[in-house]
């Protein structure tokens, strides 16, 4: 009776030795083509997409070969813009540029033709062949996985300001803005540039989305010393900044992108049928799946600005801003609902901002008579060159003098970083089982941040009397502490009489 028990149970362990090393050879294999952990069934798909997207690039890298960027991208004109031009293209743009013209709008377009080109992307040319009816247009798009657009969609725009050199460091936040949220809603893109972009970098970008992109150069006029400042004695003033050690305080170049961000870029002739925009950098990370629309959740909810990161500006670098934005107010007699986010104890500005490297925001809204007077404004006290003022003070200040509190929008559900700040959701929070956040400290409870600020702010008025009080603390304040006033504010009073 022994010997018949044992010759089963021989077979049944040999059967479950080989179960279990079957098992154990589809573990691992799983283990090795797995993602690394996030939060949800959705998120884990969707970054299977990036990993297997990114283990393409690499093997193309292993085998020393480049990814052909230019296969299936053909640049053209964009349509009702010119289409022909001399062989001497550099005098052409200063034949223009002496010309009279109607309006600065036509101009500028003329100047910047022959350098803007334009890619239609595949969703959008699938996507019109799918609306007039055809079944196979539709066959194709499922083919190359590209999601049918929305019908939803809003009037809107990535918007790059980006130089040639910083290609590879886009196409890495290309991908992940790419995965996580466009490749479901195909916005398009348009990249701006001081200088011609090269063919390769266009024919780079186009290959990496299957969206509608658009290259043009900026204006001359958006992107240059005005008139009305004296470049010598803004050139000291760089000369004295970067002596001290502030940052970017010796660069022109970083100037003129605060100047145009601040008051340009919304101007641009491809840009001036666009309503929304969401400015995108270079570098920076997205660690979150997105499953809905910003862009329509500002449209369809009365927003017109928002943002994911505010901090404190440097102080060297906005010396009278404040000074200015407060006599702008009273000289128009301003009011706001929320503009004591802004204020200190003492009167001054607290330096707090809603930092503009990632802004989604209405281009309406900047284009509106009030916005335009405050930058021409700022533009003629000089303080762009005089000083380094930066489009990301200037953009909050406007929005908290010209908007209400509920028309700017924090949004918690979107994981950024740039450079060394970076941000998630809580990790108590829905939105956080969307994203791969890293293991590094959350900027939005670190002393420097600004949100608990904003959580904690609480509607009060701002009236034309506390606008009066506060320019007449901040100057009894600048009166006995000359000693230890910023030396650039110091010299620019020897130029200019500000008060």
């Amino acid at each position: 009776g022994i010997r018949r028990l044992a010759v089963p149970s021989a077979v049944s362990l040999c059967v479950a030795c080989v179960y279990f090393a079957c098992v154990v050879v589809i573990c691992r294999s799983a283990l090795n083509e797995r993602p690394l952990h996030v939060g949800s069934e959705q998120s884990v798909l969707e970054d299977e997409y990036l990993w297997k997207h990114t283990l393409r690039i690499d093997k193309e890298a292993e085998n020393g070969t480049e990814p052909r960027w230019s296969a299936n991208v053909t640049l053209g004109r964009l349509p009702g813009w010119p289409t022909e031009f001399p062989s001497d293209l550099d005098a052409y743009r200063t034949r223009v540029m002496s010309s009279p013209w109607i309006n600065a709008t036509e101009k500028h377009q003329a100047e910047i033709a022959p350098w803007v080109w334009h890619h239609r992307g595949q969703a959008d040319n699938l996507q019109s062949q799918i609306d007039a009816g055809s079944r196979e247009a539709l066959t194709e798009m499922a083919r190359l996985g590209i999601v049918p657009r929305a019908s939803s969609l809003a009037n809107a725009a990535f918007v790059v300001l980006i130089r040639n050199r910083e290609l590879h460091a886009f196409l890495a936040t290309m991908r992940q803005l790419e995965d996580r949220f466009n490749r479901r809603f195909h916005y398009p893109y348009v990249f701006l540039n001081d200088e011609p972009f090269t063919d390769e970098f266009m024919h780079a970008v186009a290959a990496n989305t299957h969206s509608n992109v658009t290259f043009a150069r900026i204006p001359h006029d958006h992107w240059s010393v005005p008139e009305f400042v004296n470049e010598g004695q803004a050139h000291r003033a760089r000369e004295q900044m970067a002596a001290r050690g502030v940052v970017y305080g010796g660069s022109l170049s970083y100037r003129h992108m605060c100047r145009f961000n601040s008051g340009f870029f919304y101007k641009h002739p491809v840009l001036q049928n666009v309503d929304w925009y969401w400015r995108v950098e270079p570098g920076v990370d997205f660690y979150c799946d997105l499953d809905y629309d910003p862009f329509a959740f500002m449209r369809d909810s009365g927003k017109k600005y928002s943002f994911v990161i505010a901090l404190r500006e440097l102080a060297e670098t906005v010396p009278t801003l404040w000074d200015h934005t407060l006599q702008f107010m009273l000289e128009r007699n301003i009011t706001s609902n929320w503009m004591s986010y802004f204020v200190s104890r003492s009167g001054e500005y607290n330096l707090c901002h809603f930092w503009s490297n990632f802004e989604i925001a209405s281009l309406n809204w900047l284009r509106s008579p009030e916005y335009a007077e405050y930058f021409t404004y700022l533009d003629h006290a000089q303080g762009f060159f005089m000083e380094r003022w930066g489009d990301a003070p200037v953009h909050s200040l406007a929005a908290g003098m010209l908007l209400q509190r509920d028309e700017v929008h924090f949004f918690d559900d979107i994981g950024y970083r740039h450079d060394a700040f970076a941000r998630c959701p809580a990790l108590n929070s829905l939105a956080h089982t969307r994203c791969r956040c890293p293991d590094e400290p959350n900027f939005d409870t670190s002393p420097g941040s600004c949100l608990p600020r904003w959580k904690q702010l609480e509607e009060a008025e701002w009236t034309h009397r506390d606008t009066r009080e506060a320019l007449r603390l901040v100057r009894e304040r600048r009166l006995f502490a000359t000693g230890v006033e910023p030396p650039i504010a110091v010299e620019r009073r020897r130029w200019y009489d500000f008060f």
